[in-house]
């Protein structure tokens, strides 16, 4: 049968199951052609279900068609695991709910579609909040924040997602629902699934509900610095500091002198511009002491928001830091690599040697109190030669980070982009039989190849 008959035949099947509103077909599916990173796909339709059982409907035509399905959020993925050449996409963002908030037993029952900042808006209501915070909280769905096991800019305080999730609603690829996990504090009934599904990257199924952690709002008040140092040295050096004087801080970001010039070029802002930026969340018990701290480490500069429109400008200036690069470059090879703290410094060193030893730019962010450093390599789109520099920058950057004990990814995940890396990382740190493990979990719940498939560890 022809291409385009299949295509037809399989847009009539679904509209038939689904009905015409929810079925998006091939010459109206252009919003869903990229991610954030610009991986590009041509999907075969997109999906809208406003409830589980549209999901159970939609994967059980894939997989009596043996045709893919990519379960999608906002479309922020960084590493391409939210697009796929012919697959049915599922945008999720129809199913926004919050269905139950629990002052009690302090959690949250709500529906993937809806947005981080929007469902913290929900729980203000109550005097509670959720806490993982990734820097597009604004945009990024709780369905695909657990699927990726998204961080952020709380992650030292707070963890990432996967320390919030109590229990989920999954639909696998067999097309039938089930529940895991209990929201409990504790539970010990059966293997861990939950954490098996949070940071999946959709290859094992499609979470249509999810029950989260929530705790109340701090009542204990903090104050937002911002520091410039001379070197990556003193910064660092900061950082231990402040963690080994037991230190806890809500924020830890830092960025270096390119990212700085860019956040102030595209938005207007006036930040001092230093080799390093670091903005800090200090609660008020603890700044007396941190800020011995920051004068023995060597800050040449230390600003303390005094309102709170300027703490949420020192916010944006991280927050917003990767759409400053992207207005400044064609394109923007996002990085995501951890390493041990203490090898910050000399990695950061590392960065700036990959850069001139290939002659392009790596503005530098990201979490300082957790290793999370993010390299953003800056090349021109669509010129092959520059695009190719980009890659094989990108690859140094993850071995160094292999090579000292670190991990090629905290956060983003590994979608199309890391796979390889992926085999490598655990070759090297003596995971070979955990690679095989995990091979096998993907064969045996996706036993038809439909879920998301290609990608991740599969490609591994």
């Amino acid at each position: 049968m022809a291409r385009g008959m299949e295509r037809i035949n399989l847009i009539e099947r679904l509209e038939q199951e689904l009905g015409k509103d929810k079925v998006l077909t091939a010459e109206k599916t252009s919003d869903y052609s990229t991610d954030m990173a610009g991986f590009e796909c041509k999907p075969a339709a997109v999906i809208l279900p406003e409830n589980e059982q549209d999901v159970i409907r939609t994967v059980n035509i894939a997989r009596i068609l043996r045709i893919p399905v990519v379960p999608r959020g906002a479309g922020s993925s960084l590493t391409g695991a939210s697009v796929l050449d012919g697959a049915i996409m599922l945008d999720m963002r129809r199913m926004n709910k919050v269905v139950e908030v629990d002052t009690v037993n302090w959690y949250v029952r709500a529906q993937p579609g809806i947005t981080i900042e929007e469902l913290n808006r929900e729980l203000v209501r109550y005097g509670f909040f959720f806490p993982p915070d990734p820097a597009s909280s604004y945009i990024c769905t709780l369905g695909g924040a657990i699927a990726e096991d998204s961080g952020g800019m709380r992650c030292l305080k707070y963890g990432t997602v996967k320390e919030w999730v109590l229990s989920l609603r999954v639909v696998l690829p067999n097309g039938k629902a089930t529940q895991i996990g209990e929201p409990l504090r504790k539970n010990r009934a059966g293997y861990d699934l939950v954490h098996l599904f949070v940071g999946s990257e959709g290859t094992l199924g499609v979470i249509t509900e999810a029950c989260v952690r929530i705790i109340p709002i701090p009542r204990i008040k903090r104050s937002r610095y911002l520091l410039n140092f001379d070197t990556w040295k003193d910064a660092c050096s900061t950082i231990v500091e402040l963690k080994s004087n037991g230190i806890l801080p809500d924020i830890f970001e830092f960025m270096d002198r390119d990212t700085v010039h860019m956040v102030n070029k595209t938005f207007g802002y006036d930040f001092v511009e230093s080799e390093a930026t670091i903005i800090v969340d200090i609660e008020e018990t603890d700044s007396s002491l941190a800020e011995q701290i920051f004068k023995k480490c060597n800050a040449r500069n230390v600003k303390v928001a005094e309102t709170e429109e300027e703490m949420e400008k020192f916010y944006s200036a991280r927050s917003m830091a990767y759409l400053a690069l992207k207005a400044n470059s064609t394109g923007v090879w996002a990085e995501d690599i951890v390493v041990p703290i203490e090898k910050l410094s000399n990695y950061l060193e590392s960065v700036k040697d990959v850069a001139a030893k290939y002659g392009v730019k790596i503005p530098v962010g990201g979490h300082a109190g957790d290793g999370n450093v993010h390299p953003s390599i800056l090349y021109e789109r669509n010129d092959r030669k520059s695009e190719e520099l980009a890659e094989r920058v990108f690859a140094e950057l993850c071995r160094i980070a292999i090579s000292v004990g670190g991990s090629i990814t905290g956060e983003h995940g590994v979608g199309i982009q890391k796979a390889k890396l992926l085999r490598e990382q655990l070759s090297e740190h003596g995971g070979e039989e955990a690679l095989r493990v995990m091979k096998e979990i993907k064969k045996l719940l996706d036993p038809d190849g439909i879920m998301n498939p290609g990608k991740y560890v599969e490609a591994a």
